[in-house]
């Protein structure tokens, strides 16, 4: 079922999977699916991801996808143990030095607390979303969120690496990488900034922790999440198309990944608190 693929860490990979492909939402050839432990598509690996067990507890789920023998990451995890991350690029036989693009979706330090270390072991040049570059670089624990997640989510002695990126992003500008035209699509709400990426060619979203499988949103409770911005921006990921979706965390699809994403902007036309990260029902 699975084309050879194997657990990792645990076996919240696997059983991921084969959930979506018992759904209906996983059925591709198997030309399409690889088997190995971080290889997803012919061109999408997992190369970190805290809840699978790929790198450090803390970390998103860190994406590297092949845009024709020139690598981009998408994220770049919590910044602790992150020599786990450039481990699982070897392991799939990838040059470091062929790694030559970081993506950021925000500025969280589970997706932004790595990239100091990711520019100082790889020689990528670090695209990041207007707004969230400023809160990457110069961004204040109370406008990262950490004074109220520190205890809760990280240790109290975890310090933010702030880090600056080479180029700026702004809503719905296009970068051409290898073969792959990405496109960013900035959907406050989540943060300030918050933004997913889409590659055009492929129908494939990187939705980062605006919107994750089945719909679910984002929303919290820390300074620059609002709910209000999410109903103003959530519609832009409206009629993309979407096939595969990988979010910042949890389970990804496969198929389909428009049916999420319509999910998420119904449930925000309603007038209760949406359903959110893995709190499936409306808050009422």
């Amino acid at each position: 079922m699975l084309y050879g693929l194997k657990s990792v860490g645990s076996n919240y990979f696997e059983e991921g999977l084969n959930s979506l492909i018992n759904a209906g939402e996983g059925l591709f050839p198997s030309n399409d699916l690889i088997g190995s432990e971080l290889r997803i598509t012919k061109e999408i690996y997992m190369v970190g991801d805290g809840k699978r067990g790929l790198s450090h507890p803390l970390d998103c789920c860190i994406y590297l996808v092949d845009c024709g023998g020139v690598f981009v990451l998408i994220d770049a995890g919590a910044g602790l143990n992150s020599e786990l991350i450039l481990e699982n690029i070897l392991n799939e036989s990838i040059a470091l030095e062929k790694v030559k693009y970081l993506l950021l979706t925000h500025a969280h330090s589970d997706h932004a607390g790595g990239v100091r270390y990711l520019q100082e072991n790889l020689s990528v040049e670090v695209f990041a979303p207007i707004v969230e570059a400023e809160l990457m670089a110069f961004g204040s624990d109370e406008e990262l969120g950490l004074n109220m997640a520190r205890g809760v989510i990280y240790p109290l002695n975890y310090n933010y690496i702030h880090s600056k990126a080479d180029r700026v992003l702004v809503d719905g500008e296009e970068v051409q990488i290898g073969g792959k035209t990405l496109r960013l699509i900035q959907v406050p709400g989540h943060s300030p900034g918050s933004s997913c990426l889409l590659i055009r060619e492929d129908n494939v979203l990187f939705s980062g922790d605006v919107v994750f499988h089945g719909g679910t949103i984002g929303l919290g409770n820390w300074p620059g999440c609002s709910l209000d911005e999410y109903r103003r921006n959530i519609g832009k990921l409206g009629n993309l198309g979407v096939r595969m979706l990988f979010p910042g965390h949890f389970l990804f699809t496969l198929r389909d990944g428009q049916k999420h994403i319509d999910t998420a902007i119904d449930n925000l036309k309603k007038p209760w608190v949406p359903p959110a990260w893995q709190h499936n029902h409306p808050h009422y």
